[in-house]
């Protein structure tokens, strides 16, 4: 079974043997790639609406995959703790994560790995996460049908913090900087470009402003602009 790049590069950021929970599964595309893989052990395939758990089912059966079970629930209620080792939450908007993961308090354990991978509202996913007790370990980008994605892989510390505007904006992604990252900066920096001239001259934006201004002085250094 094929899958696109976006579900390899999250893939590719799970601990192999791990128990996986794809929460918002889908198709169920992604635990099915992992089962067959040998990448995890066992996955739960959960999502909060009949449709997609038919859908899941369907491929499941169509592909003999074994080792998976399908779950129906809102967020991580669709699993009970120590389940599974890693939860991905992917290919939604970043403001949904955020919501599923406030909903959950027994996810707050550095026993669990979180993979999320937001659609939209990756800043703020950012800032959530470092103001909520969550490291983010890694991340990369993913380009796929024409587009570029960040993949975060994160981890409860128990250490809120306010993260420093390049950490909004770029969260982990200048840790190792490849061609799908190089993409990602330099599109982050054209957004930002054109937000600084927007606000440059708004009083109460000042602080704001300020950030934006050196952010893109970062990528410049980074990236050799």
């Amino acid at each position: 079974m094929a899958v696109n790049s976006r579900l390899t590069k999250i893939a590719g950021m799970i601990r192999k043997g791990d128990r996986v929970a794809d929460i918002g599964t889908d198709h169920a595309y992604l635990p099915v790639f992992l089962i067959r893989e040998k990448i995890a052990s066992y996955a739960y395939a959960c999502d909060v609406a009949d449709g997609p758990l038919l859908n899941a089912k369907a491929n499941i059966e169509r592909l003999n995959a074994k080792n998976i079970e399908l779950r129906k629930g809102d967020g991580l209620n669709a699993v009970e703790p120590n389940e599974a080792d890693t939860f991905i939450i992917a290919g939604m908007g970043g403001d949904l994560i955020i919501k599923i993961l406030s909903d959950c308090d027994w996810i707050k354990n550095d026993k669990y790995e979180l993979i999320l991978q937001p659609m939209t509202s990756v800043e703020d996913l950012h800032a959530f996460l470092f103001n909520s007790g969550f490291e983010i370990i890694n991340e990369q980008a993913v380009i796929s049908a024409g587009r570029v994605y960040s993949v975060i892989k994160a981890i409860f510390c128990g250490v809120n913090r306010k993260c420093s505007a390049k950490e909004y904006y770029l969260g982990r992604l200048t840790d190792n900087i490849g061609p799908a990252e190089l993409v990602y900066i330099k599109r982050k920096r054209r957004i930002l470009a054109k937000l600084a001239e927007d606000i440059k001259d708004i009083e109460s934006k000042v602080d704001r402003y300020n950030g934006i201004i050196e952010v893109i002085r970062e990528i410049d250094e980074l990236v050799g602009l």
